[in-house]
């Protein structure tokens, strides 16, 4: 069939990140979720992963506009969507009868605002996009009224109009499999933090849930996804088997918010995965109140070889008003438990939650070197739209009309400040952590024993040294 739309994945990774290219390139499995709806309704549909094929923000525009395909859609997060208004203006620049769909966390929560900052925007499709987009294009294409449209914001006239929001998919085991046929998937590989040795067809990403039960003020999750959907183990199971049938898959990385959403949920998983024979080396987030000594020995018997915690911070007090609802010793405890089963394990801490000092941030520094994971991930607290955060900051004034969205990222690149802290003070907590963290010989000691043992993660560990050592180099000669 003839396409009909052209969802496009923004070349973030230079634009974003501000690097050329990162060692890691994951698919976009939300384009793919919905390629795969649109092909379902009968709708042709094509990607274009612009970061995959390292495109500039030119090449991508001059894509689309040469595409003979009229209805272009994007996915969009906050870091992005400067991204994403320069892309479309580009596009209807020279092309304006193409008809510009943006959709995605950003956009659920600001939609009126987003078409109002970017007038090459047509519309907005908000919430979870499977069955808005299908409606969205058979109505366009029929000239029917966009009006009767749920989960849409749209431009009727010289207005923005706002329809209701549509109805979240109940059973999600409905869906079918994100539409991996349509991305060049020999590009993809994971992050080298959490790298088991293989990449293109053999990495894939997957989600078994959607939602997250906790509801924590930093995180817009929760408000996105409204509430926890989970797909029944054997079609969690038909999935994998599905991937290393078609594509000879040996590593899955699974993105839910937390996949660990009980323990007796994972035991279940993890015994049917023993009973159906699937053997794969898999990797996952987790929150450390779900975690087990029993449980994570389990993990590693099916292949889990990598464990990602949110920790956030090293003081009870900070935890207690973010709503983490873990405590430190439960982080102890789960950390310890993985390091004995030989999990790698890494851990998420932020700088500048509220409440943070310089003194609670230090904290928060000792605790990671006294977890002492293979890796910890610092980032600088932003208050992403749709999180209870963003609305506090904006009650205060900290977040004005027209705040500029380039200034929201998780590093260097925020720049606001606390009731406690300076957008100066953070940022150089934000390198502080990093020379604490991975300048300990303790650190350079673990990390050589590890690779010793498992010699194929030499590489992932040189590209990351050589990410760092640039960085340190910018630093230096302020480039």
């Amino acid at each position: 069939m003839d396409p009909l739309i052209l969802l496009v994945n923004s070349p973030y990774t230079k634009n974003v990140y501000k690097m050329k290219r990162v060692p890691g390139l994951v698919p976009p499995l939300g384009l793919a979720y919905l390629a795969a709806s649109l092909e379902q309704a009968g709708l042709g549909v094509e990607i274009l992963d612009a970061n995959a094929l390292l495109l500039s923000i030119e090449e991508t525009a001059e894509r689309i506009i040469q595409s003979p395909i009229k209805y272009i859609g994007f996915n969009v997060v906050t870091a992005t969507i400067p991204l994403v208004y320069k892309l479309s203006s580009l596009v209807k620049a020279k092309k304006s009868d193409k008809f510009i769909i943006v959709g995605g966390p950003h956009v659920t929560f600001l939609s009126e605002e987003t078409l109002k900052e970017c007038p090459a925007i047509d519309a907005a499709v908000r919430g979870e996009g499977e069955a808005t987009i299908c409606e969205l294009i058979k109505t366009l294409m029929e000239k029917g009224e966009l009006s009767k449209i749920k989960g849409v914001t749209f431009r009727s006239g010289d207005k923005i109009a706002v329809n209701p929001d549509r109805e979240f998919v109940e059973n999600i085991d409905t869906l079918p499999f994100p539409a991996r046929h349509l991305l060049p998937i020999h590009l993809y590989s994971p992050s080298p933090i959490n790298s088991i040795g293989f990449s293109g067809r053999q990495y894939a990403t997957m989600m078994t849930s959607r939602g997250c039960p906790n509801k924590c003020t930093f995180c817009s999750s929760a408000a996105f996804w409204r509430r926890v959907r989970l797909r029944s183990l054997d079609g969690m199971a038909d999935e994998i088997e599905f991937l290393i049938k078609q594509y000879g898959v040996r590593h899955v990385n699974f993105l839910d918010d937390t996949l660990i959403i009980s323990e007796a949920r994972m035991e279940q998983f993890c015994h049917l995965m023993i009973k159906r024979n699937i053997n794969i080396k898999w990797s996952c987030y987790a929150r450390v109140s779900t975690v087990t000594p029993k449980l994570v020995e389990l993990m590693k018997r099916t292949g889990c070889q990598f464990i990602q915690f949110g920790v956030e911070s090293g003081n009870q007090e900070i935890l207690n008003r973010v709503e983490k609802n873990i405590t430190i010793e439960q982080v102890r405890k789960a950390v310890g438990a993985a390091k004995k089963v030989g999990l790698k394990v890494m851990c998420d801490f932020m700088i500048g939650l509220p409440g943070d000092t310089v003194q609670t941030v230090n904290q928060t520094i000792n605790f990671a070197k006294e977890l002492s994971p293979n890796f910890a991930f610092f980032s600088i607290t932003t208050p992403f739209p749709g999180s209870a955060l963003y609305e506090e900051y904006r009650k205060e004034g900290r977040l004005k009309e027209g705040y500029i969205w380039d200034n929201m990222s998780l590093h260097e690149g925020t720049n606001f400040s606390t009731p406690t802290m300076t957008s100066k003070e953070m940022e150089e907590l934000y390198v502080k952590a990093h020379r604490r963290f991975y300048y300990r010989p303790a650190f350079i000691w673990q990390t050589f024993l590890w690779v010793l043992r498992h010699p194929y993660e030499f590489r992932n560990f040189y590209l990351l040294a050589k990410i760092q050592i640039t960085k340190e180099l910018k630093n230096i000669f302020h480039v």
